[in-house]
């Protein structure tokens, strides 16, 4: 099976290979909350909620891990 690697992953995990990486909750126009996960560049990808964004960064850890 081959292995394919987004260019958002790649931005996120070459983020927390440097160091950069924030998760950092936003509010929407509606009053909600999102988190945006980016770097010292700006935001590379939302996500949901916090829980769902640290599920993201630890995918792409676990998956260059192997």
């Amino acid at each position: 099976m081959a292995h394919t690697l987004s260019a958002t992953c790649l931005a996120i995990a070459l983020a927390d290979a440097r160091g950069t990486l924030t998760l950092t909750e936003r509010i929407d126009r509606w009053g909600g909350t999102f988190i945006a996960i980016g770097d010292t560049h700006g935001t590379i990808e939302i996500a949901d909620d916090m829980e769902a964004a640290n599920k993201r960064v630890t995918d792409l850890r676990n998956r260059a891990a192997a």
